[in-house]
């Protein structure tokens, strides 16, 4: 076990560019409420399939537009308590899995502050760990307005959430407080955090006990946890990329049990077919490109991995029926199926490989 000396670090969550699955949570919230979540998206400028996307990005300003929206619409007094319930370590992908096979909290907070661009919080903020214990302190964050308070209360609410969700029990608090006035129940909120709620305080926090902070987890693996590093590593990485629609037309077709033409995939990423299409071509490809090579991907899978007939695999690659498959296939390889499959086995049977053959 690491020895854990006193620290301290200056951590700064306020990222320009957001990935988009972050406002999972508040969706399901308006959905609850009864409240219309695709005008609130569009009036941000957010796709409504983004949110589903797992490379899709949004600014610092959409998100701050669309969750304060929420915020002023949703008739609840302690709405950040609410979200932040519905955050825990899922809704944070692979960060939350490596935080749930950190050594300790203390651990689990320093993975965060080390990619902070896959967290979704709103602060800079300060965390030590010293004789007195382990304090959070967040600095105030005037760009965020009257909305600033709800933010606050989510964040701290929403690391108690993952604390106790990766230590399996209730975590011990020893104090919270907040700069701003209390809006609602203050019994609420200390039920939530289960000590002392201090509202209108001089600064905005939580602090627990050091032995707290450094118990050991009881999902702790340190090669599961570097191995979920490593992917935050990759992630935190290609958020600089421009998202791509041809990439997330693809992704989709080749997860579709039956791919789906123009039509029904455009309605399904919450688009016409003529703006997809139009969207496709600022990247200089068409529709029928992407379908053609995710056919094409999935046929050669579907031949070398599996016992599926021809017309089971034309069904899932979307064509009419096994006819129109093979000949499809025949253009893309220069082979029939049959004789593509016969091949791709019997490489894969031969110890020392082999080079496929192809029909004249």
């Amino acid at each position: 076990m690491v020895v854990h000396s006193d620290l301290q670090l200056h951590v700064s969550f306020w990222s320009p560019i957001r990935l988009a699955y972050g406002l999972l949570p508040m969706l399901e919230l308006l959905d609850r409420y009864g409240q219309d979540a695709d005008r609130l998206l569009h009036d941000a400028g957010i796709a409504r399939f983004g949110v589903m996307d797992p490379s899709y990005t949004i600014n610092v300003q959409q998100e701050i537009k669309f969750l304060t929206d929420c915020y002023l619409r949703i008739p609840s007094e302690a709405l950040s308590l609410e979200v932040a319930r519905e955050y825990g370590l899922r809704g944070f992908s692979v960060l939350g899995l490596a935080m749930q096979a950190s050594e300790d909290v203390l651990s689990m907070l320093r993975l965060i502050a080390r990619y902070p661009r896959l967290a979704w919080g709103m602060f800079d903020g300060t965390l030590r760990l010293d004789v007195h214990g382990l304090h959070i302190v967040l600095r105030p964050q005037p760009r965020l307005g009257n909305a600033e308070g709800f933010f606050a209360e989510r964040d701290l609410a929403c690391a108690l959430v993952m604390a106790e969700e990766a230590t399996q029990q209730r975590f011990p608090l020893e104090l919270v407080s907040f700069r701003h006035e209390c809006a609602g129940d203050p019994d609420r909120y200390e039920a939530f955090f289960g000590c002392r709620v201090h509202f209108g305080a001089r600064e905005t926090g939580i602090r627990a006990a050091k032995a707290t902070a450094l118990h050991p987890l009881p999902q702790a693996d340190a090669r599961i946890c570097a191995f979920y590093t490593a992917q935050c590593e990759a992630m935190a990485r290609s958020i600089d990329q421009p998202f791509r629609y041809a990439d997330a037309v693809r992704n989709r077709l080749l997860e579709s049990f039956v791919m789906p033409d123009l039509p029904t995939l455009a309605e399904r990423m919450f688009l016409t077919a003529r703006t997809l299409q139009r969207r496709l071509r600022r990247e200089g490809v068409s529709f029928s490109q992407v379908l053609r090579e995710a056919r094409k991907e999935r046929a050669e899978q579907l031949l070398r991995e599996s016992t599926a007939s021809m017309e089971q695999v034309a069904t899932h690659l979307g064509f009419s029926d096994a006819v129109a498959f093979s000949h499809a296939f025949k253009q893309w390889t220069g082979s029939s199926p049959q004789h593509w499959r016969r091949s791709a086995i019997n490489t894969l049977a031969s110890p020392a490989g082999g080079v496929q053959e192809t029909e004249g």
